[in-house]
């Protein structure tokens, strides 16, 4: 088993809560990297934003590097990290990349896009981040894993993925 697993995907795709719950179940640490990085700036996420996209990427560069420090831990990324392509090697070198792919329908339904600095102008941008990012996320990934049943099911995937490897 990796001692760091990466979990990569839309905003509301559920990598956060399948995130909680699969660390509790390996009994490893749990991080939300944009809670992370929350903590490290004294900022939230979209404040960081209103100082710009390419500010808060680059904020979340050094997160990745700062992160990877850690071990045997699974880690919740932000939805947007795999836009540069030095965040894509440094997961894709330092531990298991999971895609949380969660069909767009379905996160359009249920995640509140006000709440997300990116989603904030609605569910048409949400459909477009998810056309945008798809190859994206499908490139920085190891394993993918479609979110489309019980978060038990899906979170038991992932552990027999992660003990294949």
């Amino acid at each position: 088993m990796k001692n760091i697993i990466f979990l990569i995907g839309m905003p509301g795709c559920g990598k956060s809560t399948i995130g909680e719950i699969l660390a509790k179940e390996l009994s490893l640490k749990f991080i939300d990297m944009d809670i992370y990085i929350e903590e490290k700036t004294s900022k939230t996420v979209s404040e960081l934003f209103e100082k710009g996209e390419n500010y808060f990427r680059d904020i979340e560069t050094e997160a990745c590097k700062e992160i990877i420090k850690y071990d045997n831990v699974v880690i919740s990324t932000g939805g947007g990290v795999v836009k540069k392509d030095i965040n894509i090697n440094i997961l894709k070198e330092n531990g298991l990349v999971i895609f949380i792919d969660r069909p767009v329908e379905r996160i359009i339904s249920d995640i509140d896009v006000s709440k997300r600095p990116l989603l904030k102008d609605g569910k048409k941008r949400v459909i477009k981040l998810y056309n945008e990012r798809y190859h994206l996320y499908k490139k920085a990934s190891h394993e993918i894993v479609i979110n489309d049943k019980t978060i038990d099911k899906v979170v038991t995937e992932i552990k027999k993925i992660i003990y294949d490897n």
